[in-house]
């Protein structure tokens, strides 16, 4: 009588589904960030109606626009530039830059003699 040694056919079956299975795992995870290897992006929108200001001086001259608009982030960004009606302003005219997870209060300074002048009324 012979004896057989060996691996059955459904043992071998059982192993090769379940290492398949781990591959599987293993791609999706990579694929939807579920193993954490790839960051999410951040997403920032706003919150709310933005107030749109113009601050004089004394004598009645405007010496800027002030933007607030109240922002929220899901992780940490920084602010490079914001546009409204075609006029971009750097991060120099921003304030803060830097946004953190939640609700953030930004203001955006718009100088007078840029090519956006707010009309009152106006929604921008």
């Amino acid at each position: 009588m012979r004896s057989k040694k060996g691996l059955s056919g459904a043992v071998t079956a059982i192993v090769l589904v379940i290492a398949s299975v781990i591959i599987a795992l293993v791609v999706v995870g990579f694929t939807f960030s579920l193993l954490g290897t790839v960051g999410n992006t951040p997403t920032v929108t706003q919150v709310g109606t933005a107030t749109l200001s113009a601050v004089t001086a004394s004598n009645g001259t405007i010496l800027y626009y002030a933007a607030n608009v109240t922002l929220h982030s899901t992780g940490n960004v920084q602010i490079v530039s914001a546009t409204i009606v075609g006029t971009t302003e750097s991060a120099s005219n921003i304030s803060p830059i830097s946004l953190s997870a939640g609700l953030t209060t930004v203001t955006l300074i718009f100088p007078p003699n840029s090519s956006f002048t707010p009309q009152p009324g106006t929604i921008y």
